[in-house]
């Protein structure tokens, strides 16, 4: 199992931005370090932890811009829960929300044994899991799509999705 270092919180952000997190992502893709992890506060009043796929973080090296907002707004306002509109951070998913559970089965699939390894999940876990997103405001309802572990209040985040 990889090992997980647990450095970057919202302070961290607001002093430091995504800089430090872009260097340890960088070097975690290129084996010199361990799974970047971010914790948020979470409604639950205990901190989460998340991680992003291998994909997610090669498009923050490619494309900063294209994650700090949304990785400020998880690390900011954290687990939310059901959103009840307009609420920004880290959300659970609701059924009418079709395309975004289309995309998170879909990528599930894809990143199985990196979800396994980064929630600590058993045999036959994924089944427990929760969806959630990412929101911030972003007018064309584009969010970044995970799974929620919340029995060890680990989540790790896919891509990106479209309703």
């Amino acid at each position: 199992m990889t090992q997980k270092e647990h450095f970057y919180t919202s302070n961290q952000f607001s002093s430091a931005g995504i800089e430090p997190f872009i260097g340890h992502a960088k070097q975690y893709l290129e084996g010199q370090r361990t799974t970047p992890v971010s914790k948020a506060p979470s409604i639950h009043q205990r901190d989460i932890c998340f991680t992003f796929s291998d994909p997610l973080l090669e498009q923050l090296l490619r494309q900063p811009d294209s994650l700090s907002k949304p990785y400020e707004v998880a690390l900011k306002f954290g687990f939310r829960g059901y959103s009840s509109g307009k609420s920004n951070g880290i959300l659970l998913l609701r059924k009418q929300d079709s395309g975004l559970i289309s995309a998170v089965d879909r990528l599930t699939v894809r990143d199985e044994e990196p979800i396994r390894e980064n929630l600590s999940l058993e045999e036959g876990g994924l089944d427990a899991l929760r969806k959630v997103k990412i929101v911030w405001h972003q007018p064309f309802g584009e969010r970044i799509v995970g799974v929620y572990n919340t029995r060890k209040d680990r989540m790790h985040f896919l891509d990106f999705a479209r309703y």
